[in-house]
């Protein structure tokens, strides 16, 4: 047992040490940090989706900014998609559930939005429709995933962590993720103070 303990904090710090040694994904977390803070400047919004843990990080990534992620400052708009149940089981019922996602971007994003799809794989048929969607409506779109990138690679900007297997990726996305709300934070408390 003590032997696995290890080995899984050593993964996951050759991970960590993968993405910190990455000036490409650095930039890309920098970006995407950018654009969010852009947006939120210009009253639009942040909307995340993802399936499984994924749609955990989904919650806990908007909440961060709902909320605040370390400093007090002014509540920053995110949501997550498919936590509304009703919307949930109607979209999945009335058409299917590779639409849940495409159909609540139609209803609630606008082009000053910026959508995150959540996706291990890259290959969440759910998350590739909201992205062709959020495309259509030229909402800035990006992705964390895994290793390839998957069918959503060509679809979005891409952050792809170095690492095919699921937990080590999650974990990379949500410390991405804090890293993503700290930078953006950190803009919205200066402009608070002055």
């Amino acid at each position: 047992m003590n032997k696995t303990i290890k080995t899984r904090i050593e993964e996951s710090i050759h991970v960590k040490t993968l993405l910190l040694n990455n000036p490409s994904l650095i930039l890309q977390i920098e970006n995407l940090a950018n654009a969010i803070q852009k947006t939120l400047a210009k009253n639009g919004k942040v909307i995340f989706a993802g399936n499984g843990g994924s749609f955990a990080d989904s919650m806990h990534l908007s909440t961060e900014f709902v909320s605040r992620f370390q400093e007090e400052r002014q509540a920053l708009a995110a949501i997550a998609l498919g936590t509304n149940n009703c919307n949930l089981t109607a979209i999945g019922n009335d058409y299917t559930f590779d639409d849940v996602f495409a159909r609540e971007i139609m209803a609630l994003g606008k082009q000053e939005d910026v959508f995150v799809g959540i996706s291990t794989s890259g290959n969440s048929e759910n998350v590739i429709r909201a992205v062709r969607i959020a495309n259509n409506m030229d909402m800035k779109v990006y992705c964390l995933t895994g290793e390839t990138g998957g069918l959503l690679k060509n679809q979005a900007e891409c952050m792809c962590v170095p690492s095919k297997i699921t937990a080590r990726i999650q974990e990379a996305h949500i410390l991405m993720g804090h890293i993503i709300c700290e930078l953006v934070e950190q803009t919205f408390v200066k402009s608070t103070e002055e």
